[in-house]
């Protein structure tokens, strides 16, 4: 009896040690604070032009001329520097001659290029 008692003390001690670990290691998936970058000058890497393929739809749902800002309610994006779902978003826009005959409740074809750290159109055409 007291051989099996210490056997599964054994076992539930392994058990959640195992567990801790695991949610240790979790936690450290993205980290990559301590990565060498040495040889990797992503700024200067070449981006990749604008083409049918990348250009996603959505529809205008606020235009702020004066912050260059336009709100999307968009579908997939997926361009050489951003990757999004679809969702209702505001972005910078590249220009502001993009946002001279955009108005509310246009539906739009457009490409978003992360610039500086900001997702920002940077091709805006509306669509009959």
């Amino acid at each position: 009896m007291k051989k099996s008692f210490l056997n599964l003390v054994a076992v539930c001690g392994l058990s959640i040690l195992a567990v801790n670990v695991y949610a240790e290691q979790g936690s450290k998936g993205m980290d990559m604070a301590g990565m060498k970058m040495e040889g990797m000058e992503m700024d200067k890497m070449p981006a990749k032009p604008a083409n049918a393929t990348s250009l996603s739809d959505g529809e205008v749902r606020a235009v702020n001329k004066e912050n260059k800002s336009i709100t999307l309610k968009h579908g997939r994006i997926k361009s050489s520097t951003v990757e999004m779902g679809p969702m209702t978003m505001q972005f910078a826009a590249k220009d502001k001659a993009l946002l001279s005959n955009v108005k509310v409740g246009d539906k739009v074809k457009f490409t978003v290029e992360n610039i500086d750290g900001t997702a920002t159109v940077t091709v805006l055409s509306i669509q009959k």
